[in-house]
């Protein structure tokens, strides 16, 4: 919200095109990451929220281990966030650097 609010401050004021467009693009790529960030952590925070209040015991295996396979599942999407928090910024840093 806020990087939406800043944007339109900018446009606002009086600015080079360039300049804007720039700040555009930097915003795009803000909220694009924050996009990837809720899709990707989501999951997993349901899924530990779920297992706090429903835990499988090791009485039943079956379900014991589909949680576990879950549990894995889940953690592998979430820790793909730090990856793509590294590309995003990578692509973005030349035009932080400009600025």
């Amino acid at each position: 919200m806020l990087a939406y609010h800043n944007v339109r401050r900018i446009v606002r004021r009086q600015l080079p095109i360039v300049r804007r467009k720039l700040d555009k693009q930097i915003t795009a790529m803000v909220l694009m990451r924050v996009i990837a960030f809720v899709c990707l952590v989501l999951p997993y925070a349901t899924y530990r929220i779920y297992v706090t209040n429903f835990p499988a015991s090791q009485s039943m295996p079956m379900a014991y281990a589909i949680g576990r396979l879950l549990q894995a599942i889940f953690v592998s999407i979430s820790n793909i966030n730090f990856g793509i928090s590294f590309y995003i910024f990578i692509i973005s840093s030349p035009r932080f650097r400009r600025q």
